[in-house]
């Protein structure tokens, strides 16, 4: 696919998925104390470069990641979207290497791309994570990013970026879709394509998306935040709202309750599955010359 056509897909996917409605997160009307909804906008914006030179190349995903970071961080004071491109940069770097779009072809490459990593990309990786510092946990086992030892870890039991996600997929869902071929964005993609032909509008359909992606998955910066019994009674939340006709007052409510302890309980990493299953939609609407969306 067209390097543009992919850049373009990742930034403007960063940008519907801040816009859209999403109970417990920054939108265009909620900012958080340390990060503005603007923020995320211009930072998703600002990578766009290094997914568009990912497109074009086959290997040293870090880098490109690490790159991503840098161009992130130079528009917002904290970390806004480190997941996000860890999810695009797979996905763009795959979406480069197939002539047009195709769910099963993107998925297949997603999963050499992700496969056929080094350990010089999980070390570009670690050290993206030093330049975002987001709200991680040490790791249950595996080497720990806040560290100053991990990246001789890393070399010493030659561990690649996939077996890194690989041993922390059991409690990431950003590792799990790296480990596991990006189940969730496809899903996600599948949902938007549903909710987008049965509402004709964009925003519900994400919403919706979020929701029936919380309601299955749950969130696991919330569990690292607060705990997974904590994380499980928000995804059974999220379910009551989609089994009780997906009611406006629900909806708001839900965000009520997910936003009283600041950002304490804020289902970050389902919106950043969302920006993934968004950038997939966003490929097939543009192959198929159908982008204007309602």
């Amino acid at each position: 696919m067209n390097p543009y056509d992919i850049m373009k897909a990742s930034q403007i996917a960063c940008c519907l998925e801040v816009s859209s409605f999403k109970p417990g997160n920054v939108h265009r009307n909620r900012d958080y104390d340390d990060i503005k909804y603007h923020h995320f906008l211009a930072s998703g914006i600002a990578f766009g470069n290094v997914i568009y030179e990912a497109s074009r190349d086959n290997k040293d995903i870090g880098k490109y990641i690490k790159l991503a970071v840098i161009e992130s961080k130079k528009w917002s004071p904290t970390n806004a979207n480190l997941g996000i491109i860890m999810l695009h940069m797979p996905i763009g770097m795959s979406s480069g290497r197939i002539e047009g779009f195709n769910e099963y072809g993107l998925k297949k490459e997603i999963i050499n791309t992700t496969r056929n990593t080094t350990v010089n990309d999980a070390i570009n990786v670690y050290e993206a994570i030093e330049i975002a510092m987001p709200n991680i946990t040490p790791p249950n086992e595996g080497p720990d990013a806040q560290k100053n030892d991990a990246k001789n870890e890393l070399i010493e039991k030659n561990l690649t970026l996939y077996d890194v996600f690989k041993i922390s997929s059991t409690w990431d869902s950003i590792s799990k879709e790296w480990a596991e071929g990006f189940n969730i964005s496809f899903k996600g993609y599948n949902l938007l394509n549903e909710y987008y032909e049965e509402y004709n509008n964009i925003n519900l359909a994400i919403t919706k998306t979020f929701l029936s992606i919380l309601s299955e998955h749950p969130d696991t910066l919330i569990a690292r935040k607060k705990d997974i019994n904590t994380s499980k009674m928000v995804s059974e939340m999220a379910k009551n709202i989609l089994d009780n006709g997906f009611k406006k007052e629900d909806i708001m409510e839900f965000d009520k309750f997910l936003s009283k302890e600041g950002n304490k309980l804020n289902p970050g990493t389902t919106a950043d599955l969302v920006a993934s299953s968004l950038m997939i939609f966003l490929l097939d609407r543009i192959d198929k010359n159908d982008t204007v969306l309602l």
